[in-house]
């Protein structure tokens, strides 16, 4: 799945760490500056949802 995520730095920030708690991200495109609004920018990311915890047996 892919996700765009734009804000500040900041937000971005505790965007993809919320995200990571649910998802697996596999990739982070590097912060792309929107020349339309001030200290903002955009992200991408690769995600997938998180495996299924296994059951161990002994």
């Amino acid at each position: 799945m892919n996700i765009r995520i734009e804000g500040t730095e900041a937000e971005i920030a505790y965007a993809i760490a919320q995200l990571r708690k649910h998802l697996t991200i596999g990739q982070i495109s590097p912060y792309l500056p929107l020349h339309h609004r001030a200290r903002t920018w955009r992200v991408f990311l690769n995600t997938a949802p998180k495996p299924a915890p296994t059951r161990w047996t002994a």
